[in-house]
């Protein structure tokens, strides 16, 4: 589908470039003109940096004031069009393997645990938040990981693979996100830790390179699960997602504007496999996770 969008879009730009080209050398021979209006809406229809190649290399209209005004308005369009287009298909494409939702209680669903069960998954990712000063965990955070406790204490999951931010000293998720599993009772042999899971891409990636994880439930809330999930299927991962959203949380507007952006960023970053910010020896999901906590 991808593939047939680019070559559409690609046609689109041929056609107002070789426009831009026509109505030169119609100019130059003193021929009747491609209306100005035939010409911008080329360049509205996915065709902006067509049209702007095509004033460059021909040198014409440059000085017109419609396409001075006309080509930057259409590439903001094309730009925001294509946003629309990737997050849809982005969406779209994985919006059925989000099997369920915790909503107001991370309790999984008797009927659910057994066909995830079923599914054999190696593991549940919980993907990391924001943590506090004190050594808690965020609301967002907090709901991700009763969900993935909840998971595995219904047989859905055999292990965790908690990722997240330690980066810094100062700032670890990861031994937040630990240190609450293990209070809530999860034995600490069924804990794996990723302590370089700096973003979304990165934490799937080396679920996927550093622990060798073939099939997974990723728990995160609705809005990220689709970004989780798109890359987790393009890294070959058998991937389905339980959604973790049991309350409303603050600054959800300003999360789904980024995670529009996001999206698109991650798209590319599948397309070209950009490694992450860390590799690292393997430590399969399978074995003993005592590496992790080095």
């Amino acid at each position: 589908m991808i593939k047939y969008a680019l070559l559409i879009i690609l046609i689109l730009n041929l056609i107002a470039f070789v426009l831009m080209g026509i109505d030169k050398r119609r100019a130059i021979n003193g021929r009747d003109r491609i209306p100005e209006s035939t010409l911008l809406f080329w360049g509205f229809l996915m065709g902006g940096p067509g049209l702007l190649l095509g004033s460059l290399v021909f040198h014409h209209k440059t000085r017109k004031w419609k396409f001075r005004l006309g080509i930057p308005a259409a590439l903001l369009v094309n730009l925001l069009v294509a946003v629309l287009l990737l997050n849809t298909y982005v969406s779209f494409s994985v919006r059925d393997d989000i099997v369920y939702r915790c909503v107001e209680t991370s309790e999984i669903d008797s009927d659910v645990a057994a066909d995830l069960s079923d599914g054999n998954y190696q593991c549940a990712l919980v993907l990391g938040c924001a943590v506090y000063s004190d050594g808690e965990p965020s609301a967002m955070l907090k709901d991700r990981l009763d969900a993935g406790i909840a998971l595995y204490e219904s047989g859905a999951v055999p292990r965790l693979l908690l990722s997240g931010d330690h980066g810094q000293d100062e700032y670890d998720e990861i031994s937040v996100m630990y240190n609450y599993c293990l209070n809530a009772g999860v034995p600490e042999e069924d804990i794996f830790l990723d302590h370089a899971g700096f973003s979304t891409y990165d934490s799937v990636y080396r679920a996927q390179s550093i622990f060798q994880v073939k099939s997974m439930v990723v728990v995160t809330q609705t809005y990220h699960e689709f970004r989780a999930l798109y890359t987790a299927h393009r890294m070959g991962i058998n991937a389905v997602g339980v959604a973790a959203d049991q309350r409303h949380y603050a600054g959800a507007s300003y999360r789904e504007v980024r995670e529009v952006l996001a999206r698109v960023k991650d798209f590319f970053k599948v397309l070209v496999k950009a490694p992450p910010v860390y590799g690292g020896e393997a430590i399969p999901i399978t074995g003993s996770p005592d590496a992790t906590h080095v």
